[in-house]
């Protein structure tokens, strides 16, 4: 299996969120942290977001919004093949873009399945 960080960032480009775009740090290092400790999955306000927002010195509100641009950014231009293989059904298309947590787990489970696609 490839190194899990390798995974990670090659999946977040391919769904589209640009490296410029805070939300892509933020988002990179929450799935790094849940991967390494997955209660975080089930705590995402109370203690993902504040482990994040106090790597890169800001806040858990601010946190969460960069990661949602992110996402929606990448919804609208990403790869939408790819999007489909990895959040399937999940994802209501009359809503849009799958929330924070869906794109956290699906990611997270990505790594899980050993970089491999559904």
């Amino acid at each position: 299996m490839k190194n899990y960080k390798e995974v990670i960032t090659k999946t977040i480009k391919e769904l589209g969120i640009p490296a410029s775009v805070k939300g892509y740090h933020y988002a990179r290092y929450a799935i790094e942290l849940v991967i390494n400790d997955n209660t975080l999955m089930g705590a995402i306000a109370s203690k993902l977001y504040p482990k994040v927002a106090k790597e890169f010195n800001t806040t858990p509100s601010r946190v969460e919004r960069a990661i949602r641009h992110g996402i929606e950014i990448g919804w609208n231009r990403g790869n939408a093949d790819f999007t489909n293989k990895l959040f399937g059904y999940t994802v209501d298309a009359n809503k849009g873009n799958p929330t924070n947590s869906e794109f956290l787990f699906y990611n997270c489970r990505l790594y899980l399945n050993g970089g491999e696609r559904q």
